[in-house]
């Protein structure tokens, strides 16, 4: 099959004719990686770390109840100890805020320059392989396995054989945190095919123009509101806590729209552009953090209209979201060997992590140690253990592509 040649030229200033080519290109060959960002490599590293911690944050909230009589998802975390402390109810609640819509938009950052360097099928085929794949395998491997360090001190007695045979056949079969990774496939999917379009392409290249001609500052604050108009509508029609859910797939309700915005923003603005847009004047979003942060936790636990509730979170959210690309754009420029490695296996730890934080939450049940020395003995062997397993399994044939 004759091999379409990709230019080194930056890919959204390529000819429309050029990504027509290659739009209807089944495969392209020799193609270019596309250039990385240290800031977004360490910011996503950042981001995982923060998702390990909120799980582990979890186990020892203060008023958190196991699970009881088999029954490992009716606690309010898989594993939950006796020993609680109420600063990690103020990690889960400051995490749980931002940094799923964070992980979005930075999901989203290279699907421009990926669709146009790869072509719309060749591009389905990698997002089906990087996604699809760990997906599918990892319902039926990591989520069982992780969620019978759950069924044991819930009462549970049966083997793991059994154990897995009822959860696949019977329920309930949680998805944990792979539900990231469905619906970023799903996201995936239906960006792509809407933007192979060719009026939504010139679209999308015409609205990057109009980005350039205002100042950042102008289309920063365009982002939140927009996100706002995207989160509101559905955390009214079904509150904050709701999840949809089909097997062991499923979505917080109330932040679908906002997921799809942030992913669709990080595609439409692309690395370079965000990257551009935090040069200078990055100090205002971090100082702006700290206010909504304030007052998001301010209204924590109090009745208030269920608009104002959403109003503050999604300003949190966004906000925070802004706040941190500014201080990883400002700050992390460059990248070292651990760095690097970091970066590398930083979808791999997402993938692997859940299973290994619970058994460690398992086997400290009985450890004589304080909620914070349990926390943190979890969290540094939880994140590590989980670095060392990702790079060993992408040592395998086949492996690192799709993890």
């Amino acid at each position: 099959m004759k091999s379409v040649a990709v230019a080194s030229t930056d890919p959204f200033a390529r000819s429309h004719d050029r990504y027509r080519s290659l739009r209807k290109a089944p495969l392209v060959r020799n193609a270019q990686p596309a250039s990385r960002f240290p800031a977004f490599d360490h910011l996503r590293v950042l981001v995982i770390a923060l998702v390990v911690l909120q799980h582990v944050a979890l186990g020892y909230m203060e008023g958190g109840q196991a699970a009881s009589g088999g029954a490992y998802t009716n606690g309010s975390a898989p594993v939950v100890d006796r020993a609680q402390w109420s600063g990690f109810n103020v990690v889960v609640t400051w995490t749980n805020g931002f940094f799923m819509p964070l992980m979005f938009l930075l999901s989203g950052l290279f699907v421009r320059p990926s669709l146009a360097r790869k072509g719309l099928r060749q591009y389905l085929v990698d997002r089906a392989v990087r996604l699809g794949i760990p997906l599918l395998v990892g319902i039926v491997t990591i989520v069982p396995l992780a969620y019978y360090a759950a069924f044991l001190p819930s009462g549970g007695s049966d083997g793991f054989a059994t154990f897995w045979k009822h959860m696949v056949t019977v329920g309930p079969w949680p998805s944990g945190p792979l539900w990231f990774v469905g619906a970023l496939l799903v996201f995936d999917a239906v960006l792509a095919m809407v933007l192979a379009q060719d009026r939504v392409w010139q679209f999308a290249r015409r609205f990057g123009q109009a980005l350039d001609r205002v100042p950042a500052g102008a289309w920063q604050m365009l982002f939140l509101v927009a996100s706002a108009a995207a989160y509101l509508p559905f955390h009214l029609a079904f509150g904050k806590s709701h999840w949809l859910t089909a097997g062991p797939f499923g979505i917080q309700s109330s932040r679908i729209g906002l997921y799809f915005l942030s992913f669709a923003a990080g595609a439409l603005i692309g690395p370079e552009r965000l990257a551009r847009a935090f040069e200078c004047r990055w100090v205002r979003w971090p100082l702006l953090a700290v206010i909504a942060t304030a007052a998001f936790f301010a209204l924590e636990g109090r009745q208030v209209p269920a608009w104002v509730d959403g109003v503050m979170l999604v300003l949190f959210s966004t906000i925070t979201t802004l706040a941190l690309l500014a201080l990883a754009v400002r700050f992390f420029r460059t990248s070292g060997l651990i760095g690097n490695s970091l970066s590398a296996n930083a979808y791999g730890i997402y993938l692997v992590h859940w299973p290994i934080v619970l058994w460690l939450q398992l086997f400290l049940l009985w450890a004589p140690l304080s909620p914070l020395a349990k926390g943190a003995l979890a969290l540094t062997l939880g994140f590590t253990l989980s670095w060392a397993a990702s790079s060993l399994l992408r040592r395998l044939p086949g492996v690192a592509r799709a993890v």
